[in-house]
């Protein structure tokens, strides 16, 4: 059976493990039953130091004799002389220091890879200038790119990339089309959180402003209930929202169960709107920052910070009252995808099976 290596990150972020989770949905569907492996970019995992004194250590005696990696992960000794193929997860962080050995592994034994939706948040060319020596020989002989974004397709256009919507399309096996709205998930949000799990001060005022007109006109007809994907977004809760439902899991996989249960999602995370599409479920989505375009690929609605709490409420309106045309269209949406990829994949990784 083959070993194939993940870049993903493991109790960080859930919406990377939701992206993780359609990928693996369409490889087992070219290569069928296969070991899944992670390459842990957690950052409590992997470092990513411009000059680290323990690696450097570690490095200088050959072994881990400071500091014990214990995550069961790919590990920077021993060798990755198991793998049989590599592929990249999406995300933004598909590069950089965090990536040096996973880069060095694929060139080593020749790996054959594969890049998934990936994304990214500001243009790039590739060059020298924003790839290293063991970057560009990996993109230049992947299997298969494609990208979630137009700035990161037109950053490897000449690669041969591929734009298609991110395979957290994918994350769910199953969907429905909502024919009803009786229940809208709300994706909640904190300044508070640790970087790159918080929103800013202005997103943050945002979600609370219309959070609460919403609840406010619209609770005597709907159920309510919010989601937090970081754990330091549940202490903040309690203070902003009294009395309210927030559901939460450690593990990633229980967001499928939490996600099925509403008919409407609405909120600032690119991969809670991502799962919920994967569904069949409508989505809302507060663009914060530059990633947020990714849910183009999910049919998901767009608002801006500058949007006024009347507009805002008329998008919500709006799809509620379209609810039963967008899921239909959604599911199209997500089959269709889903033969884009596959027509891409079977030919790429033909050799590979």
């Amino acid at each position: 059976m083959k070993n194939v290596v993940y870049s993903t990150t493991r109790q960080w972020n859930p919406g990377d493990e939701f992206i993780l989770m359609g990928t693996q949905y369409l490889m087992e569907k070219v290569i069928g039953k296969h070991n899944p492996i992670i390459y842990n970019r957690n950052p409590q995992t992997r470092r990513a130091r411009k000059f680290d004194l323990i690696k450097a250590i570690d490095n200088l005696v050959g072994k881990d004799f400071v500091e014990k990696f214990l995550d069961n992960s790919v590990k920077d000794r021993p060798e990755m002389d198991y793998a049989d193929m590599v592929v990249f997860a999406g995300s933004p962080e598909w590069r950089g220091r965090r990536m040096n050995k996973l880069y060095e592994s694929i060139n080593t034994y020749q790996l054959p890879s594969v890049f998934l939706g990936l994304g990214t948040s500001g243009p790039f060319s590739f060059s020298p200038e924003h790839f290293s020596a063991a970057e560009m020989p990996v993109f230049e002989k992947a299997k298969l790119i494609t990208c979630r974004d137009e700035v990161c397709h037109a950053g490897l256009q000449s690669l041969g990339a591929h734009h298609l919507p991110c395979p957290a399309l994918f994350s769910s096996p199953s969907y429905r089309k909502v024919t009803k709205v009786k229940k809208i998930g709300i994706l909640y949000g904190t300044s508070s959180a640790v970087a790159c799990n918080n929103v800013s001060d202005d997103t943050y005022q945002f979600m609370m402003r219309n959070y609460k007109a919403m609840i406010e006109q619209l609770s005597p007809e709907y159920e309510f209930e919010f989601i937090a994907h970081y754990i330091d977004e549940l202490s903040d809760f309690k203070k902003d929202f009294p009395g309210h439902t927030l559901r939460y899991s450690f593990d990633a996989k229980d967001y499928r169960d939490i996600f099925a249960e509403y008919d409407l999602i609405v909120g600032y995370r690119v991969h809670g709107i991502g799962m919920c599409a994967s569904m069949g479920t409508p989505g809302i989505m507060i663009a914060h920052d530059p990633r947020a375009s990714t849910v183009k690929g999910f049919l998901a609605d767009m608002v801006n910070l500058d949007c006024s709490t009347e507009d805002f409420m008329a998008t919500v309106n709006a799809a509620i009252d379209e609810i039963a045309d967008r899921s239909e269209r959604l599911i199209a949406h997500r089959i269709a995808t889903e033969q884009a990829y596959l027509d891409l994949l079977r030919p790429a990784l033909a050799d590979c099976q």
